[in-house]
């Protein structure tokens, strides 16, 4: 036995341990299954589902190559497909990593395609060299097969092994799929001088978890001096070795996983869909003596202010350095002048819509050209607001779109974006993005609110919360005259703050005014709308004003001796946008909101009131939010008020009932009409 296997510290590895595993039967054999398994009833979320995945399970583990090691992740699949919406599961992808001449290799492919005829199963064969490749990027590539003569009812099968030489990441693996998954299964066994740190994503529940200590050898060739350790046991000749120590045993299932769904409000869905990856921490052959494989977030930050496109591109001297000196001068508030330096640099380059993080054009050109992605816009931000005196530095976030961080990963390759900071005495880091002209120093575009960002310095930086600093507020008053036949006729007035105001603003933006208005007049096409203006569109401090005259016409016949208006509804959403029951993950606003729609209507002296709504109140658990409904009568006039406030931008699971229910209510209370009768 090796006797630097023996030194090894099992009670740091123990010590991860959630529950010891014994030793299993594989929950599938390839080639292996009986009538029994076409029968669709007995899986659950089957029905309705394209297909079903019967079983997927996958094994990784480390094994002796020459002077290293290799992984070898072994998969085996089977699906039901349940209808021709679902040929689409007979067609498989494989992703490869190829880098510095080395490449994971595909090996052992193989597959079925079952059908059922009468009581017999009938069965054809994969033509494994039936592959082809599809390149992704440089160091990407996926493998393509198709099982053949796919029908509804067919079961399909297959099999493969990739071998790699790439240790850092470990094969990850993901339960949850766009259709149902009976069960779904990953092992690992990892020797003890392998650390690695687990990253769970997704909020469904294991069914088994669980690890324990196992006996481990492999097969290890030697092609000169091996600097590991002392090699006791060999087999053969030459340097061929028989490595012998411990290794950590791992499983983790899941049974009956229901399909992934998009919702609203949710960021990308690689946040949500369950799985789990692994990074490579720290290889220990020596306990006196391990190496840290994973790097630091005060690491990555030094390196990056090394970097050409990053770092570099922010020493020495702005563009507008002139222009910052003047503002310099100018403002004594550190929040005024961070705000001038972001008009400045936003009067001079424009953004191109292109979301990076590294500058790749320099910052004196950027300048010349006028344009420029968010790095580059973001970078030259941040120089210009030192030159004009300000503790300024970059900021490194994922947008929404990208994904959340894991701020325990200390990988690079989790943002893609950048914004400046400034620290402002006795307040949060002020955050600024010059790529969003409409908004006010200090917003972040609403597709930046994702969690934290990384501050940038030279001694180590910090996390810093992307938090919004106003709230998504839209609020509607309309006052209306109910004439002799039932027609409304009044005024409306829209008022969008914070990041309703941006919103809208940049729609106006993007259409122009004139096309702005036609949309609007078109979500009403039942209404005769006149006058409409659009007010405070540059005064950005201000929230954004719509105004307009309108007409909603009779719904009522003249015969008709009672009227039911459901006046909320014409101004509030129909539908509740949480249409399932259930939601595994969160709701993810990225910003407070709130809604409130306020009514006045004057009555003719021919309609009298039969019957109001009654007002209600509706709070949700510990005051993270509420719905308020009032209608009062005064004289003829009735006075109706709905008000939706949101007081957490993000809802767990655990309270998406509570909260779709809120949501409920309102749209059911909106829907109830008031009642009036003609007196004469």
């Amino acid at each position: 036995m090796l006797s630097f296997l023996r030194q090894i510290s099992l009670a740091a590895v123990l010590g991860i341990i959630t529950h010891s595993v014994s030793a299993q039967d594989e929950p599938i054999k390839f080639g292996k299954l009986d009538a029994t398994a076409f029968k669709a009833s007995q899986y659950k979320g089957a029905e309705g589902a394209p297909a079903i995945v019967l079983c997927d399970f996958g094994t990784s583990r480390i094994v002796g190559a020459e002077d290293g090691f290799k992984a070898v992740f072994e998969r085996v699949t089977r699906v039901l497909v349940l209808n021709k919406a679902g040929y689409e599961q007979a067609t498989v992808a494989v992703p490869l990593y190829h880098h510095e001449g080395k490449e994971e290799e595909l090996l052992n492919l193989r597959g079925f395609t079952y059908n059922l005829v009468g009581e017999k199963i009938e069965k054809q064969k994969l033509d494994a060299k039936a592959t082809f490749e599809e390149k992704l990027d440089g160091r990407h590539s996926l493998r393509k097969f198709s099982l053949p003569s796919v029908r509804e009812g067919s079961i399909i099968e297959y099999a493969y092994t990739i071998k790699s030489d790439f240790l850092f990441n470990l094969q990850d693996w993901q339960f949850q799929r766009d259709i149902p998954v009976a069960w779904s299964e990953y092992r690992t066994i990892i020797p003890g001088f392998f650390q690695y740190k687990e990253i769970p994503h997704g909020y469904l529940p294991y069914t088994t978890q669980g690890r324990d200590i196992v006996g481990y050898s492999t097969g290890y060739t030697q092609s000169a001096s091996d600097s590991y350790g002392t090699l006791s046991a060999a087999t053969g000749s030459g340097n061929q070795m028989l490595l012998s120590g411990k290794a950590v045993r791992s499983v983790w299932a899941m049974q009956n996983v229901p399909a992934f769904r998009e919702e609203p409000f949710m960021t990308t869905r690689n946040d949500y869909l369950a799985g789990i990856d692994f990074e490579l921490d720290k290889i220990v052959f020596d306990p006196d003596r391990p190496q840290q494989v994973t790097s630091t977030w005060e690491k990555i930050g030094s390196e990056l202010l090394k970097e050409e496109d990053f770092g570099v591109r922010l020493q020495g001297r702005s563009p507008l350095h002139n222009a910052a000196e003047v503002l310099k001068a100018q403002h004594t508030d550190a929040s005024a002048r961070a705000a001038a330096v972001v008009a400045l640099v936003q009067g001079k380059v424009r953004y191109n819509g292109q979301e990076r993080m590294y500058a790749t054009t320099p910052l004196r050109r950027v300048v010349e050209q006028g344009q420029a992605s968010a790095a580059e816009l973001n970078l030259l931000l941040v120089q210009t607001l030192r030159d004009a005196g300000l503790d300024a530095h970059p900021v490194l976030l994922s947008t929404r779109s990208h994904g959340r961080i894991q701020t325990e990963v200390p990988v690079l390759s989790q943002f893609n974006y950048v914004v400046a900071g400034v620290a402002v005495p006795g307040q949060p880091e002020l955050l600024l993005d010059a790529t969003e002209p409409l908004a006010l120093p200090g917003t972040l575009p609403e597709r930046c609110l994702n969690g934290q960002g990384r501050l940038i310095t030279s001694d180590g930086g910090k996390w810093v919360p992307l938090a919004p600093r106003q709230r998504h507020a839209h609020f509607t008053t309309a006052q209306l005259s109910l004439d002799a036949q039932g027609a409304m006729r009044g005024n409306m007035r829209e008022e969008y703050n914070g990041y309703a105001g941006l919103a809208e603003r940049n729609k106006v933006a993007a259409s122009g005014e004139q096309a702005y208005l036609k949309a609007l007049a078109q979500q009403h096409p039942d209404w005769a709308l006149s006058g409409t203006k659009v007010l405070n569109l540059e005064k950005l401090d201000q929230a954004l004003l719509v105004e307009t005259n309108l007409t909603v016409p009779s719904s009522a016949t003249d015969a008709a001796q009672q009227l039911y208006l459901p006046v909320m509804q014409l101004f509030t959403a129909a539908q509740n946008p949480f249409a399932h029951a259930e939601r595994t993950f969160p709701v993810d606003f990225g910003t407070l909101q709130e809604f409130t729609t306020s009514v006045q209507l004057t009555l003719p002296t021919n309609f009298a009131v039969e019957e109001l709504p009654k007002s209600a109140q509706v709070e949700l658990p510990n005051g993270h939010g509420r719905y308020l409904y009032e209608v009062k009568q005064v004289g003829s006039t009735l006075h109706l008020t709905s008000r939706m406030q949101l007081r957490k931008t993000q809802y767990l699971p655990h309270e998406y009932p509570a909260l779709r229910e809120l949501f409920t209510r309102s749209v059911a209370k909106h829907a109830e009409p008031l009642v009036l009768r003609r007196t004469n």
